[in-house]
This record gives structure tokens, sequence and C-alpha cells, in this order.
């Protein structure tokens, strides 16, 4: 194991520590505001709110940084799964911090989910910059990173529609539906990287160049787009029940971007098992988090 790889972990564990610290900064706000105000300038509220800045400091500046660094270092694969370790300080904030409760069920759900992103972690799926851009260079690679991010964004689309026309579990359906712009993100960070010294460096193809440009753009558009939904979703549910939830097309979407958009080798058979029973435990884990029916619908 070496040097690149024992810090690409650290910090990961350290990206999902800021980004979930940030969220609970920003639950706390939300639960403050009254029902009656959260409906007319929501996020005008919001953004003059000093711990809403904060957290969102925390999120979006330290957990973008050291998110950018860790998938430099370890790729795009791995990270989400190592950046479970942040429930930690997402269950405790839960409890202390805004007064939410969990239950035998809640509590069975995030450990379920916690296994299922370490067993991921554990599968090895190392996708480095190089790795990324020998991939790029392949035929096929860029028609099947178009009909990944289309999938991704029809899936968005249909569950957050979804959530917006439903009545009950809405903050669920929410969270779940905003796991895809994370997605999105945290794919193309990937190309974005592979890319970014050549054509800084002034010595990138056009093809290269064009990758570049969309990757930006995509990147600006989720993340403000993830911002945002988050945001709506914390007006019906509880911080410990969102942010899993949102988790569960985040941590599955590296074994398609690994096995299809990228078309890799698993390191070894034993990879494959950690990754099927890791996805599996993440998939029951939402099914034990999305049940809890009447809290949802109220914010204390």
């Amino acid at each position: 194991m070496d040097d690149d790889y024992i810090l690409g972990i650290t910090l990961a564990i350290l990206c999902g520590v800021l980004i979930n610290g940030g969220l609970l900064c920003q639950k706390k706000v939300i639960n403050g505001i009254p029902k009656e105000a959260r409906k007319k300038r929501f996020m005008r509220t919001l953004i003059r709110n000093p711990l809403w800045i904060t957290g969102f400091l925390l999120e979006f500046v330290g957990g973008a940084v050291t998110f950018m660094l860790a998938q430099n270092y370890i790729g795009p694969a791995l990270v989400p799964g190592l950046m479970a370790t942040g429930y930690i300080v997402l269950v405790l904030g839960s409890i202390r911090i805004l007064g939410e409760t969990l239950n035998r069920l809640e509590y069975t759900g995030i450990l379920l989910l916690f296994f299922g992103v370490v067993l991921l972690g554990l599968s090895a799926l190392d996708i480095r910059p190089e790795t990324v851009l020998e991939a790029l260079a392949a035929p096929g690679t860029i028609s099947r990173i178009t009909v990944f991010t289309a999938a991704m964004f029809a899936l968005w689309c249909l569950t957050h529609f979804a959530a917006l026309r439903g009545k009950g579990r809405k903050g669920i359906i929410m969270g779940f539906s905003n796991g895809f712009p994370f997605s999105l993100s945290n794919f193309w960070i990937a190309p974005l990287l592979a890319v970014i010294r050549i054509v800084l460096g002034g010595t990138g193809t056009p093809h290269q160049i064009i990758l570049f440009v969309v990757s930006c753009i995509i990147m600006i558009a989720v993340n403000l787009l993830g911002i945002r939904q988050t945001q709506e979703a914390f007006k019906y549910a509880d911080a410990h029940n969102v942010i899993p939830m949102h988790q569960i097309p985040v941590q599955i979407a590296p074994i398609l971007y690994y096995f299809y958009v990228f078309s890799l080798e698993p390191p070894s058979g034993r990879s494959v098992i950690y990754i099927l029973t890791g996805a599996l435990l993440i998939v029951v884990s939402g099914f034990f988090l999305a049940r809890r029916q009447a809290e949802l619908e109220r914010i204390e």
C-alpha cells in the first residue's frame, strides 16, 4: 500500500466528515425556520444565516477540495464508499445537535449502509487519472459516457417529479432522487482531472478541450442542482434519512462506470464478491431507512 493510496483514503474520510458536518449545520438552520416561512424566499433566508453559510463552506469548499484531491489519488470508485465514515458525524449530530432520534430499524439501516460501502472500498476499484485518460482514448468510451449521463439525468427527472407529485414519503423520494446529480458529479470529476493538466498546459487536443469544457459545465450544473434539492428534501425529512437515501445511487453508480463506462477488469474475483455484496447491503439499507413514514412529513 503506497503513500499516495493512504493519503487518498485519509482525504476521502476527511471529505465525508466535512460534508456531513456541513449538512448538519444546514439542517439545523432549516429546522429553526417556521413552516409558513419555508415557501417564500426560502433560499434567500438560508444564505443570510451565518450557520448555514458555515455549513455550506464545510460541505462545498472543504468537501470539494478534499474530494478532488482524494479522487486524484485513488479515483472515483473508492472515494464515495470511504466517505461513508462521515455517517458517524451525521448520526451523532442528528441525536445531539438537531434533537432527532433513531430507532432500531434506522440504526440497522445505517450500519448496513456503512458495511456496504466498506465492502465497496475493499473491492480495490482503483481508477487513477492516467487510467481514465487511457480509457477515454479507447473506441466507444465517449458513447458510453453519453449513455450513462443521459440515464442518470433521466432517472433524476423521473424520481424528482415523483417526489413533487407524491404525498407520502416525499422527503425520502427526494433524497433518493438527489443522489443522481451527485452520482454525475462523482463521475465527471474523473474525466476532468484526467485532462485538466493537459488542457491548461496548452497541449490538449480538440477532443480533450471539448471534454474539459463539458466536464466543467456538468460539474457546476449538477452540484448547484444537488445543493438546491438537498435543502428541499430537508423540508420533509430528517437528516439521517435524507443523506443515506441519496447515497444509494451515489454508492452503486461507481460499479456502472467502472465496468460499463470505462470497461475495466476487476483486480480479483474477490473484488466482484465485495462489489455485489456491498451493493446489496446498500439497497437493503435504503428500504430500512425509508420506512419511518410519520416522521418524514414533519420537522419539529
